[in-house]
């Protein structure tokens, strides 16, 4: 004889079977669904369909990326990077996707953290320098990083990190295994930081595990695991690009001599004719960005690292953009004699550059 079933329990019933038949009903999106959210659209590519490359002359200008020194130059021609993969872990085995050529005359310069090269398509893909763990960078967030990594890698990333560790004997390449794998969920923490207050403002970029191919003298391929990343290529202007080094800095004769420095005015005049209203909405994204360093200064003790080679007036769109950023933890800023907190350094250039526009 069945046991009779009283009415709350069939109600729950009804309720376990609604929820099973449709399991994603009241699922919290995880931090890795919203940072790729879009991004297969944004950053798509048509093998099919020819781009006209975007003329260099358009290209933001960065003196200090653009021209490497001799040195340089020099490896970058005896050792040429022919090619980067995407990698990831299939068929019980590491598995290469999304081939990126690149060719010699592809390399645009480097970073503090990472060496630039330029797609055939309207595309960058930047490849991690080798960095020790004692890099500022690696601080409060790279720990919260490693507490938790499926947080910040996809299954098949740990998969390929597991895997990879099985094919050496030697724990010190197995820890600088699980390193590179964490500073890969380190540039998608930083950037989620940002991409998740002001969305618009941050140029899409996918970061990946990738597999960076030099080639040598004798065509020799050096392979190198290495975290990197893939934006669109914009045409615009740096914020750089609009300073006027008219007025320099006091200090000792000897940095006076060897590292000058200048005070950075701004001419938006070099913006060309430009309407005041599109003025207007790149100094209230300017503000914006402005709230943002104060909010994770004040709450979070986060240093929003913002240069003025990190952001780009677009053209002829003049839209603010802001790309290859970092978040460091508070600490690790000395204030300046001129401003009591460090975040107060970077909002004073851009309020610098807003007060150039000669706005009311």
């Amino acid at each position: 004889m069945s046991e009779k079933q009283g009415p709350i329990k069939g109600i729950k019933d009804k309720i376990s079977q609604l929820w099973n038949q449709y399991p994603n009903w009241g699922k919290i999106p995880q931090f890795l669904e919203l940072l790729e959210k879009g991004l297969d659209k944004e950053l798509f590519v048509d093998p099919n369909k020819k781009q006209e490359p975007i003329p260099l002359e358009d290209l933001p200008v960065d003196e200090v990326l653009r021209k490497s020194g001799f040195i340089r130059n020099l490896y970058e021609s005896l050792f040429p990077v022919s090619h980067v993969f995407r990698m990831t872990y299939r068929y019980n085995r590491e598995f290469l996707d999304n081939f990126m050529p690149l060719s010699t005359d592809g390399y645009i310069g480097r970073g503090s953290y990472k060496f630039v090269y330029k797609l055939p398509w309207n595309q960058v893909v930047k490849i991690g320098k080798s960095k020790l763990p004692s890099d500022v960078i690696f601080g409060s967030l790279f720990k919260e990083v490693g507490r938790d990594l499926s947080r910040f890698l996809k299954p098949e990333e740990i998969e390929l990190r597991d895997f990879l560790k099985t094919q050496t004997f030697r724990d010190s390449k197995k820890d600088e295994i699980d390193f590179k794998f964490k500073r890969l969920g380190l540039e998608r923490l930083h950037y989620w930081k940002l991409k998740s207050l002001i969305p618009d403002l941050v140029v899409p970029t996918r970061f990946f595990m990738g597999m960076r191919v030099r080639k040598n003298p004798f065509g020799i391929p050096n392979i190198t695991l290495t975290p990197c990343d893939q934006q669109p290529l914009l045409a615009g202007k740096h914020l750089k690009e609009f300073t006027i080094r008219n007025e320099k800095l006091d200090q000792n004769p000897i940095l006076d001599k060897l590292f000058p420095k200048w005070k950075l005015n701004f001419d938006s005049h070099r913006f060309g004719v430009i309407s005041k209203s599109k003025l207007k909405k790149i100094a209230v994204d300017f503000n914006r960005v402005i709230e943002v360093t104060k909010y994770l200064a004040e709450e979070e003790k986060l240093i929003f690292d913002i240069h003025a080679e990190n952001i780009i007036i677009t053209l002829p769109d003049f839209e603010l953009k802001i790309f290859d950023f970092h978040v460091f933890d508070d600490y690790l800023y000395e204030p300046s004699l001129e401003n009591p907190t460090p975040e107060m350094d970077h909002i004073k250039i851009i309020e610098e550059f807003i007060k150039s526009f000669e706005l009311d």
